[in-house]
């Protein structure tokens, strides 16, 4: 088995000592909204904080330029090149009061926030915000009347991404409280080769792009035998369907259609897959099993996934690597991604974030790609990860700053959320963001570019597939606690440990040492 993750560790023993600093109570944080909403901001100076790096901020850089043009409020912008360096940031921040005044961050963050009393709950900003007046006097004799943004439309998310802001922190009753409102979002898809599935498909019409995991082991052991009738491995295909050493040895006429010439038969495989932690935490909720809860009134969260649910995912996992139809990083040698393998041709089909699709674009454009949804065990299981951020407010400076960083943050969640979408990549908060101009001019464009064709498919694939209810698509993110993303880093080694474990252990023996090495968080 692998050694303990220190650094997780001291992360995770950092954030349990600001909770014990702030106290155990979760209610005896203060609830009262007595902030003045309608108080004039502009002159006011906030500091932002975020995860993003340099092509992002590239974006996101003249957005705030344009707000402070619009409100005359200053952000003095801060990215920390990272989620972890963020979060980090923040917590040691926690008892100098030298955090921002807003920032994004994922649910588990949020909830080391509410356990350090740093982060401000939005419940009284989303009720007050209407009495925020429409105009001000000009501040000098001959401007033109000042203008305030418009109102927050807090029906206009989509409610996946509103929810996920709502399972923090509860009051007595059991009634939620908002700690956030969504910011750029993405969710998990299987970037294919097309051009690879268009000639087995010929080959073979019943073949398709696996819906299943029972599908992707069919489909595996036909393109599989394929291959080896065809003599495709360490070869080039050309239109004519048959195998060359070299696009030389072709006769006249007939071009390259694909090239296998970097595969053999040990180390194809279908289908991959980036993040081991996503996929064992979707797996787990796919075949019906619960992965973490957390208690309403304590905030303690605790690890539910010693079940059948588990041991049957587990075990299916285990059957599809042994009968060389999935793959992960290390199956290549790889440390973190699949998308090397997947434009060798090693792999047909990649599970990763659709923030990343743009790795699977082959050099050259050797074959062509499109995004499609992740398989799922069955018809009613249909779940898929959420990712991305959320933006929360933080307890720090006058009520006038308040106030300007919460315009900040609808002005991203919402108001510019469109464009932002568009700029970067990231999917919409809602559907006034989705149907802005900005995004749909983004969304329906035909486009050159081989990065931005699979960025529109990877969108498509969320609007048309994942965001239609009548598919019956699930996206879920579990409740975020003091420890959460501890966990999640654990859980990150389950699917290797599963895979290649030395010496190889049986599944309840997997859960049982992670169990153990997770103590803390079990009931």
């Amino acid at each position: 088995m692998r050694k303990i993750n220190k650094t997780a560790t001291i992360i995770a023993t950092t954030l349990l000592t600001l909770v014990s600093l702030s106290g155990c109570d979760p209610t005896a944080r203060s609830h009262e909204f007595n902030i003045d909403i309608t108080l004039d901001t502009r002159g006011a100076t906030i500091e932002l904080w975020t995860g993003f790096g340099n092509v992002i901020n590239t974006e996101l850089e003249p957005m705030l330029e344009d707000f402070t043009a619009l409100t005359g409020i200053n952000v003095e912008y801060e990215p920390k090149g990272g989620y972890d360096g963020l979060q980090q940031a923040i917590n040691l921040s926690a008892t100098s009061t030298t955090y921002p005044h807003i920032a994004n961050g994922y649910p588990d963050h949020f909830a080391g926030y509410i356990a350090s009393d740093i982060i401000l709950r939005l419940d009284g900003f989303i009720e007050n915000d209407h009495l925020i007046p429409e105009t001000r006097d000009a501040l000098e004799e001959g401007e033109e009347e000042f203008v305030e943004l418009p109102k927050l439309d807090i029906t206009d998310f989509y409610p996946a991404y509103f929810k996920e802001n709502q399972e923090l922190e509860y009051d007595r009753e059991g009634n939620p409280y908002t700690l956030g409102l969504p910011f750029n979002k993405s969710t998990e898809v299987a970037v294919i080769n097309r051009t690879a599935f268009d000639l087995f498909i010929h080959l073979d019409p019943t073949i398709k792009v696996p819906e299943t995991w029972d599908e992707v082991e069919a489909v595996s052991t036909k393109i599989r035998g394929l291959m080896e009738s065809k003599g495709y491995y360490g070869k080039v295909v050309g239109n004519d369907y048959l195998a060359y050493t070299s696009t030389k040895d072709m006769p006249t006429g007939v071009k390259q259609l694909i090239s296998f010439t970097e595969v053999s038969a040990e180390s194809f495989r279908v289908l991959s897959v980036d993040s081991q932690a996503n996929q064992f935490i979707t797996g787990v909720r796919q075949w019906g099993g619960t992965y973490t809860e957390m208690d309403k009134v304590t905030r303690k969260g605790y690890i539910k996934f010693n079940s059948d649910e588990t041991r049957n995912y587990l075990t299916r996992m285990r059957e599809l690597f042994d009968g060389n139809h999935i793959g992960i990083p290390q199956t290549w040698e790889e440390t973190n991604y699949c998308s090397g393998p997947f434009k060798e041709g090693k792999s047909l089909m990649n599970i990763g974030s659709s923030g990343g699709v743009v790795n699977g674009v082959p050099q050259a454009n050797a074959f062509q790609i499109e995004a499609q949804p992740v398989p799922y065990q069955s018809a009613d299981s249909k779940y898929v990860i959420s990712q991305g951020t959320n933006l929360a407010l933080f307890d720090r400076g006058t009520d006038v700053e308040k106030v300007a960083a919460w315009k900040l943050l609808k002005y991203l969640a919402q108001i510019v959320n469109g464009e932002f979408t568009a700029r970067t990549g990231y999917y919409p908060t809602g559907p006034g963001a989705f149907e802005s101009e900005y995004y749909q001019d983004y969304y329906n464009s035909t486009v050159k570019s081989a990065n931005d064709k699979i960025k529109i498919s990877a969108a498509k694939v969320n609007s048309d597939v994942y965001d239609d209810e009548t598919l019956g698509w699930k996206k879920f993110v579990d409740p975020g606690f003091v420890g959460s993303s501890y966990i999640r880093q654990e859980v990150d080694f389950i699917i290797s440990e599963l895979f290649f474990g030395t010496p190889r252990k049986s599944v309840q023996e997997i859960i049982d040492y992670y169990y153990d090495l997770l103590g803390d968080y079990v009931a």
